[in-house]
């Protein structure tokens, strides 16, 4: 049987780039090898699925192809291809050379005319099988009793293969060459095929249904029923037949049909094992290199008497069947889960035998799994770990001993959740307590710390089954603990994130009391405002319409009160209503600060007033946020459910709210101490700028002090204006803003913010030397990182795309900064935690905002708690050559407080 593969490869490597975005595989030197692998795996997988005895992969060629000099404008819709694709490539191709498969290229045609023609060739040279693995629904075109298309899945949808009838019932049509007039009449955005449009998928279908082609239609034209679709055909004839060419793949290529060097061969070993050494893919390569032995493919055993049969020399064996000569990459620690992992039932027995063991636990819902090692596993529910009042559970008992150790390590993934879960059962997690998840999210935090991605990343599998995931613990933790090492960050790791489990649990679970009338109150003073505005709305527009509408909204203000010549657009076409796009145009007419601020007003009650009562928990009468340790990019927390980070602060409007944060009873108060302007001091100490350093060390005003510079005015001769300026320069200038963004920001013009800058970095050389050493370092290495080392991947900071390249740079110059930030309040909540607890203190931790904590506070305590809490503030992290200064409030509630 003579099988042919024929695989689109541009369409998977973009597949492997969309899979593994949000979780890119990194080298330790900071490559971006998602692409690479993605697209080695998929190739891998389908030798390994097929069994194909011939094999291609096609590509594009970068020049234009018949279809752009028939229309110029065919894929301009399409967005510049990625730097990671571009970077990729040569390595793809590296790798399918590695496999001996033939690359087919074709100048002038696209990958689906050269797969098209292969194909059609196969067929008639008497091929059984030719599959064609691609997800573009535009090859169903050619299906046919032989040609088939291999769909990759999507999500949870898993691949299929698509013969004659899948094709047909998929599209509602009679024969897979349709799919042609189909594409002709509704168009492809993605390759900006025109169509006719108005005419969509499900009127195509019926068109297609009723007269067979696009042929038949034009001539028949006057049988459409329906009289907008009919004008519509007779209008845009022309532009379907034009489509339909533009849709048509080619099946005659000047691409030659060579049998003999499609023939699947045995890969190049060694060059196959020196790519996965420099890429990192030591997973890939032992399964590649016959880690487990599969049968050998079968092949070709019905060619006709004319067709010589290929030798059986070792040039063409299975790609499972490695000779043993070849040698076996090796990681150690880092071996696949075994098939033949021993999972029993967790029971007391077992426990009490494993109470001294090193354990390895996950936790999936209501499923309990440990680990002694990657080969035994036991499993319970958690429910079964449940006491009653009659009697003690001796399972539970059992647990509670073996957890207790002091002297065991415990390997886990999502420390807090494991906790809470434990705490439910009265059993607290005691020893050597290693979280994968924490680690993970330290090696690089812009990445998912899902633990299927995680084993993805780091071990090149997925396991399911709870049992699995916690013998997988054991082959991650000295990956993990190794990397950890590698990159100097073992004392971030167990100084701050570790440690900071427990202060965030506590803050969890005290959470804050909230003065529910006091906010209910305020929206309805807040809802009768946002009445009256409303009414002003109708008034200058004429009429009542939905305000939240964008589309309405859209067309009153630039159809009907034409505010603009040139309405703006969203990417959709639609008009645009953004926030910023207002305020830009709040000068044009007097409705658009009205919408303005009824939109504020509304956010304020829907998201603060009237949604936060709504959520105290009825058992303590308090508000719990969740506090979420693996999330930002920077370091920083977030909470959530709801998000306190957000509580308004800087507006006369939003301040109110926090006023209805207030202590727990009346033996309580809130304190809020807040780091002083600790961005500016950061960068003052990282820069060493001299004058930055002499205003802050002399107690001045840091924004006035910078105006006095810039203007060249005396401290004491600066404008409310002049400061103002100062400021915004100030904090945007170190986060890469440039003189359009400070003139939109201050209203100016873009020369003169581009003085305002070009001053500010005379007066401030350090801070200008600091911004280039920041983005020299990032080119150099591939990532930011704070004073403490905690770093930031920038893969794009090489990118030759200026946009992608731009944004790397600014976060470049924003980690040391807002990074060391959050290093610094994360290290002082730790020990503020700690000493509470030691000194036995009633006072207590329970939020903490951007550069702010607040605690609940027993009255009695409260010079002692006041000066520790300066103490750990001021001391958790020294900055070089100025003192950090933080302000403490104590008051009946927050806003008082702050």
């Amino acid at each position: 049987m003579k099988k042919l593969l024929l695989l689109d490869g541009m369409a998977a490597v973009y597949r492997a780039y969309f899979a593994l975005g949000k979780n890119p595989r990194l080298t330790s030197r900071g490559f971006n090898t998602s692409c690479i692998l993605g697209f080695s795996t998929t190739l891998y997988d389908l030798l390994a699925s097929q069994q194909p005895t011939h094999v291609g992969v096609a590509f594009d060629l970068p020049k234009p192809t018949f279809r752009h000099e028939l229309y110029p404008e065919y894929k301009a819709n399409r967005p510049p291809t990625p730097e990671v694709i571009h970077q990729s490539i040569p390595y793809v191709r590296q790798m399918i050379e590695a496999f001996r498969i033939p690359i087919l290229t074709c100048e002038g045609y696209e990958a689906d005319d050269v797969i098209g023609t292969l194909s059609h060739q196969a067929e008639l040279a008497g091929f059984d099988d030719v599959l064609m693995a691609t997800p573009d629904k535009d090859y169903a075109q050619l299906v046919t009793p032989t040609v088939r298309i291999y769909r990759f899945g999507r999500g949870r949808t898993p691949d299929a293969i698509l013969g004659v009838q899948e094709v047909c019932d998929k599209f509602d049509i009679s024969t897979p060459h349709q799919v042609i007039d189909l594409l002709g009449l509704w168009g492809d955005s993605v390759d900006n095929i025109p169509g006719i449009r108005g005419v969509g998928e499900k009127t195509a279908k019926k068109l297609i249904a009723q007269f067979g082609s696009i042929e038949a239609m034009v001539q028949r034209s006057d049988e459409i029923a329906n009289d907008r679709v009919r004008q519509m055909v007779k209008e845009h004839s022309e532009d379907a037949l034009f489509s339909k060419r533009l849709a048509t793949i080619s099946l005659d290529a000047p691409v030659a049909f060579d049998e003999e060097s499609l023939l699947r061969r045995q890969p190049d070993y060694e060059q196959l094992q020196r790519l996965c050494e420099e890429l990192e893919f030591r997973q890939f390569a032992r399964r590649v290199m016959g880690s487990y032995a599969v049968a050998a493919a079968p092949t070709p055993s019905t060619a006709s008497a004319s067709t010589p049969q290929p030798a059986t020399d070792s040039s063409q064996l299975s790609l499972f069947g490695a000779p043993a000569s070849v040698p076996q990459p090796v990681e150690q620690n880092s071996q696949p889960v075994p098939p033949a992992l021993q999972v029993s039932p967790l029971t007391a027995e077992v426990l009490r035998n494993l109470c001294d063991e090193d354990l390895a636990i996950y936790l999936d819902e209501q499923i309990l799994a440990i680990a002694t090692d990657a080969d035994h596993a036991w499993m319970a529910s958690l429910s079964s770990f449940s006491q009653s009042e009659a009697s003690a559970n001796p399972l539970a008992e059992a647990l509670f001993v073996a957890l207790q150790n002091q002297l065991s390590t415990k390997l886990c993934f999502d420390l807090k959740a494991l906790k809470y879960a434990l705490s439910n059962l009265k059993i607290e997690l005691r020893g050597n307590i290693f979280d994968l998840q924490l680690a993970h999210y330290l090696l690089d935090a812009e990445v998912r710390h899902t633990f299927d991605a995680i084993c993805l990343s780091m071990l090149d599998f997925s396991p399911q089954e709870p049992a699995v995931c916690a013998a997988a613990l054991w082959q991650l933790y000295p990956i993990a603990v190794a990397r950890l090492k590698d990159s100097s960050l073992g004392k971030l790791y167990s100084d701050i994130e570790l440690p900071l489990v427990d202060v965030l649990i506590s803050m969890e679970r005290e959470g804050v009391r909230i003065d529910a009338d006091a906010l209910r109150q305020y929206s309805a003073t807040l809802t009768s405002e946002i009445a009256a505005i409303e009414k002003q709305i109708y008034a200058l527009a004429g009429a009542s319409f939905n305000i939240n509408s964008p589309r309405q909204l859209g067309e009153v203000l630039y159809e009907k009160l034409k505010v603009t010549d040139k309405p703006p657009r969203t990417a959709t076409k639609q008009y645009s209503t953004a926030e910023e796009v207002l305020q830009k145009l709040a000068d044009r007419h007097a409705i658009i600060p009205l919408i303005l601020e009824y939109r504020s007003l509304s956010k304020l009650t829907g998201t603060y007033l009237d949604a936060l009562p709504r959520l105290i928990s009825p058992i303590d009468h308090r508000l719990h946020t969740v506090y979420n340790q693996t999330v930002t990019a920077t370091g920083r927390l977030s909470s959530s459910s709801p998000n306190l980070q957000n509580i308004p602060i800087r507006t006369d409007r939003g301040r109110p709210i926090r006023r209805a944060f207030v202590p727990r009873d009346e033996e309580h108060l809130l304190m809020a101490a807040d780091y002083s302007q600790i961005e500016l001091r950061i960068i003052a100490s990282l820069s060493q700028d001299e004058h930055l350093l002499a205003a802050f060390n002399h107690g001045q005003d840091i924004h006035a002090a910078t105006a006095a510079r810039i203007y060249h005015v005396d401290l004491d001769a600066v404008t409310p204006d002049q400061r103002r300026n100062a400021k915004s320069v100030n904090f945007g200038i170190v986060y890469g803003i440039s003189a359009f963004g400070l003139s939109e920001q201050l209203a100016i013009s873009r020369r003169e913010a581009a003085a305002l800058i070009e001053e500010y970095f005379g007066q401030y050389p350090g801070v200008a030397s600091f911004i280039e050493t920041s983005k020299q370092f990032a080119r150099e290495h591939g990532y930011a990182r704070t004073i403490l080392g905690r770093r930031r991947y920038l893969p794009d900071i090489n990118s030759r795309n200026p946009n992608s390249r731009a944004f790397a740079e600014r976060n470049a110059v924003n980690m040391p900064i807002q990074g060391t930030s959050a290093d610094m309040i994360k290290l002082a909540m730790v020990r503020i935690h700690q000493e509470l607890l030691q000194r036995q203190f009633r006072s207590r931790l329970i939020l903490q905002v951007h550069d702010e904590l607040v605690l609940d506070l027993y009255r009695p305590e409260e010079e002692p708690v006041r000066e520790l809490v300066l103490r750990h503030m001021q001391t958790a992290l020294p900055l070089e050559g100025l003192a950090v200064e933080v302000s403490v409030g104590v008051a009946s509630d927050w806003l008082a407080a702050h």
